[in-house]
């Protein structure tokens, strides 16, 4: 029973993965998709986003700003250097032949999608810090999650995973608000005290 549900996962994966890599192409998607993927390589979307706010935000936008970097963080550390390491999936592509692959093939393994870790971890923070951007940059993580099916370097599950992840990450760094901005306010109380 385990390796028959085992089995009929990775068959409708692969399946998924077909469906939407191959049969769903047109010339605007293929323009697109591999510009929201490139987007989110080492998390560079979210990194600017994150120094646009820090930058030119008040006080609240900062603190926003700082929790999702430290939830990119987060995210980055537990896929990209933990989990894929543990599970060392195949990429599609390495898989299976006639892949439309549209962008250049990455080095590290599939299991979890990184980009999609890096994104949800931080829509997430920033929808619930600042709820003004919160259609946006949810709507952008899930483009991008979706982006990495399309272009041929990641199974759908690999994208749940990846959305889970980044969810955890991002709800781990709420959680902790409180303990990291206590700490941030003692040290400038001491700053401000220095004679």
């Amino acid at each position: 029973m385990g390796d028959y549900l085992i089995d009929s996962i990775k068959y409708l994966d692969a399946s998924c993965f077909k469906w939407i890599n191959g049969s769903l192409h047109n010339s605007f998607l293929d323009g697109l998709m591999p510009l929201l993927s490139y987007a989110g390589e080492g998390g560079l979307i979210w990194i600017a986003l994150g120094l646009f706010f820090f930058i030119f935000g008040c006080r609240s936008w900062k603190n926003a700003a700082l929790l999702m970097l430290l939830a990119l963080f987060a995210s980055f550390l537990v896929d990209e250097e933990l989990l894929k390491n543990i599970f060392r999936r195949p990429r599609p592509f390495e898989t299976f032949a006639g892949i439309n692959l549209l962008v250049l093939p990455p080095g590290s393994y599939s299991f979890p999608s990184a980009h999609t870790a890096n994104a949800f971890a931080s829509a997430l923070v920033l929808a619930r810090k600042i709820p003004s951007v919160a259609v946006p940059v949810l709507a952008l993580a899930l483009l991008m999650a979706f982006s990495r099916v399309y272009v041929g370097v990641h199974y759908p599950l690999d994208i749940l995973a990846g959305a889970f992840v980044g969810a955890a990450c991002a709800l781990f760094v709420l959680k902790l608000e409180k303990r990291i901005f206590r700490g941030r306010e003692e040290v400038e109380a001491k700053i401000h005290h220095l004679p």
